[in-house]
């Protein structure tokens, strides 16, 4: 049950959140950081750091799979288009050969990563010449962990295939079912696949090498920049618009009925805690820090983002970095340092 009360932001504790954040660029854990934080509907706090701005555009990674693919996913549930018990074989035996493998699996396990697929999808090792269809030929070949509902596993390979899923049902590529079914009503002028090359000034990089723009998960590149897992580009105020938008009960893209079923587990207790696009209390891959309610829900990307949902506190909070510019990093220090300002977050909220 929520609780009743006006909450606010402190003023010191908030300092100690954003000290945190320039411990992190003095350690050489990123170059740029943006939050933006909402309570009850209102922007209450938004900084950059190190070379960012706040119009600084980040890789978003992960937070492609709630932002665009799961979220589009449900809106074709809520038109009829698709139900969520439909195996998933059906959807491209008709162009790459019967799938055994894959009889079992359900649009359901792909969304909550249950459908026992890898991590990481069977790919290519020459990748010169392939056409996008050979990509989704070997991703839909990769062997199974175990059987589809049987546990869970975080799994690209599952929503690289729910991607190619959506787009095939909607009839149009990602990129443009997601300006035109959640940017466009969310009026989120600075988040898109395949960033425009008059934002290429404003990215924050991801390697010391790459072009700008160009995304930084290899399988994503493979795909041409647009994938169900990776591919998003954008600004913190935009990630948190659409995290608002969510917590406000659909804000437009998504009905209510959708969204109880995005805020909370949708899976047996024994396999983990995961709802249709977001990590639940339970799940460890969720970063929600100590201290934020058993109701949070939320998102991370492998670049050093983070989405976060806390209904019990009317709140909505985004952190992006661009953490893996440092190489010789594994990511243990960030997360370490991800979870202090998650702590300090927490703790401003009064």
């Amino acid at each position: 049950m929520a609780l009743h009360t006006s909450f606010s932001l402190s003023g010191s504790r908030l300092r100690v959140a954003e000290n945190i954040l320039q411990t992190g660029l003095a350690d050489s854990l990123f170059t740029h950081a943006s939050y933006a934080v909402a309570l009850h509907g209102e922007t209450q706090a938004q900084k950059a750091f190190g070379k960012a701005n706040q119009d600084t555009i980040y890789d978003l990674a992960s937070l492609t799979k709630p932002m665009a693919t799961a979220s589009m996913a449900m809106q074709l549930v809520e038109d009829g288009q698709i139900h969520l018990h439909q195996p998933l074989d059906t959807f491209f035996s008709e162009e790459y050969g019967l799938l055994p493998h894959l009889t079992d699996i359900e649009i359901r396990h792909l969304l909550t990563h249950t459908s026992g697929l890898p991590p990481l999808p069977r790919w290519p090792n020459e990748t010169a010449g392939l056409t996008r269809s050979d990509f989704i030929r070997s991703a839909l070949s990769t062997p199974t962990l175990r059987p589809a509902g049987a546990g869970f596993t975080y799994s690209d390979t599952g929503y690289i295939l729910l991607g190619e899923l959506v787009s095939r049902i909607a009839g149009a590529s990602l990129d443009h079912l997601y300006l035109e079914r959640i940017a466009a009503p969310l009026t989120l002028k600075n988040t898109q696949f395949l960033p425009s090359p008059r934002w290429q000034a404003k990215i924050a990089p991801t390697a010391e090498d790459a072009a700008p723009g160009l995304v930084h998960d290899p399988r994503a590149r493979g795909l041409g920049g647009v994938a169900g897992h990776a591919g998003l580009f954008g600004t913190a105020q935009s990630v948190l618009q659409y995290a608002e938008a969510v917590r406000k009960q659909g804000g437009g893209i998504l009905s209510r009925a959708s969204v109880a079923r995005m805020s909370v587990s949708q899976i047996e207790k024994s396999a983990g805690s995961q709802s249709f696009g977001f990590f639940c209390s339970g799940n460890d891959y969720l970063p929600s820090s100590d201290l934020f309610s058993d109701r949070a829900f939320g998102h991370s990307g492998f670049t050093g983002t983070l989405l976060l949902i806390d209904p019990e506190y009317d709140l909505s909070l985004v952190l992006l970095t661009n953490r893996v510019i440092n190489e010789k990093e594994d990511g243990s220090r960030f997360l370490r340092l991800r979870r202090y300002w998650v702590n300090a977050m927490a703790a401003a909220i009064v």
